[in-house]
């Protein structure tokens, strides 16, 4: 992966594309040369990401239109009747109009179209005419427009056929698949996982993050299904901010495996779940790198850090440390002489953003994503699901490539063409 990602070129690019170039069409057939820039920008404007988005800016564009278009009006014919036109006084006229036209479009809540209202108007009344009269002019203008929002509309939702696979769960994980090294989610694959979940998608996110880290890292997403977080140790609702499932370490085995890290030397984080609240209980930290994460982490509105000798009221979710990657080999060690790697997960693995570091995780033994998963299409009465990896053997469809790659793969599961097979 690569934080310089060359943005692929998307679908809202060619229908933008394919509208002006119906625009211009059109300007041609009915030989009016103005038609071309004023329904192409207004074109351009109504091709959004979203379908409801598209809705609500081509009636937000109607109104600016119309807005425009009478005040417009109302300054060419004070023009001409003051015969200014053209003049140092009609400049200022048509400045001070615009001021009432941009504050009519706030205040009737299209916001978004007050820059049409002002366009118009100064293609009404800044624009010298000599051939037509003021209301033809004006009716030009406006009915360019207007064409320029319609035909945006149509082409923005004009789709080949496809079918809609919405009895699939479909399933992610985040890191090496949706997220950058800078762990955020590409335009495209917010705004077309955004599109297909607004269409229907059946889709679940499957990770080893917390949900806290889920909501800093992906929390634009319209999810509306429960995800799977802390490697299938809970299941979470992203909407009502609740944990549907959880599957917690007994008070015993979290005494234990604590003894065995202040045996090593070793912090741990105790992360528990209270009332649908993330608890992370920690003690006295042993190193900067540990000190650092909480630090950085402290601050988030989604994470609740406590001082470790109040979690005992606290169901644990599981234990973390980090330390040099040879102490945590021997922290892995000391878990087997104790006897207590058969009784819970442990999971050993390198701290990227922290080199020369390791992370060492302990879960419940039953916690699994597998588990989580039938768990969830049993909730959701679906019986089969495909599972999107970057890990070989972890999966249905591996993914090779970097991001953008798993939603473009999604994309052809969940929508493939009617002549596509199944």
């Amino acid at each position: 992966m690569t934080d310089h990602i060359v943005p692929p070129i998307g679908m809202r690019m060619v229908k933008s594309a394919a509208a002006v170039l119906i625009c211009l069409l059109i300007s041609m057939v009915v030989d009016r040369e103005d038609m071309r820039i004023y329904s192409s920008i207004a074109a351009l404007l109504c091709v959004q990401p979203y379908a409801e988005d598209t809705k609500r800016m081509a009636i937000q564009r109607m109104v600016g239109t119309a807005i425009g278009t009478v005040f417009g009006i109302a300054t060419l014919l004070l023009e001409m009747a003051l015969e200014i036109r053209g003049t140092l006084v009609g400049y200022i006229l048509i400045a001070a109009v615009m001021v009432p036209t941009l504050w009519l479009a706030v205040a009737l809540k299209s916001a978004n179209a007050a820059a049409l209202s002002g366009i118009v108007l100064l293609s009404i009344a800044a624009t010298h005419v000599t051939d037509a009269s003021p209301w033809i002019f004006a009716w030009y203008r406006a009915s360019e427009t207007m064409i320029g929002i319609l035909v945006g509309v149509a082409v923005n939702s004009f789709q080949l056929p496809r079918r809609k696979r919405r009895d699939v769960l479909f399933v992610s994980g985040l890191d090496g698949l949706l997220l950058t090294e800078k762990e955020t989610l590409t335009p495209y694959s917010r705004v077309q996982l955004n599109r297909m979940l607004d269409d229907g998608l059946q889709f679940t996110l499957s990770t080893m993050r917390t949900p806290a880290s889920v909501w800093e890292t992906a929390g634009d997403l319209r999810l509306r299904l429960p995800i799977i977080v802390m490697g299938g140790a809970a299941l979470y609702d992203m909407r009502n901010k609740r944990f549907l499932q959880v599957c917690t370490l007994s008070g015993d085995l979290v005494a234990r495996c604590e003894a065995v890290f202040e045996a090593q030397d070793i912090h741990c984080f105790l992360n528990g779940v209270l009332d649908d609240n993330l608890m992370i209980y920690y003690g006295s930290f042993r190193h900067e790198t540990e000190q650092a994460i909480f630090e950085k982490l402290r601050t988030s509105p989604y994470r609740n850090y406590v001082n470790r000798r109040y979690y005992r009221e606290c169901p644990i979710l599981y234990l973390m440390g980090i330390d040099l990657t040879e102490r945590m080999q021997a922290l892995y060690g000391a878990l087997e002489e104790a006897g207590l790697l058969e009784q819970v997960k442990v999971w050993l693995y390198p701290a990227a953003e922290y080199p020369g570091y390791s992370y060492l995780k302990i879960y419940n033994r039953d916690a699994s994503r597998e588990a989580m998963l039938e768990r969830l299409k049993q909730e959701l009465g679906i019986s089969k699901s495909v599972v999107i990896t970057a890990q070989e053997g972890r999966g249905d469809v591996l993914i090779r490539g970097g991001v953008n790659q798993a939603v473009k793969r999604l994309e052809r599961l969940y929508e493939p063409y009617l002549w596509e097979r199944k």
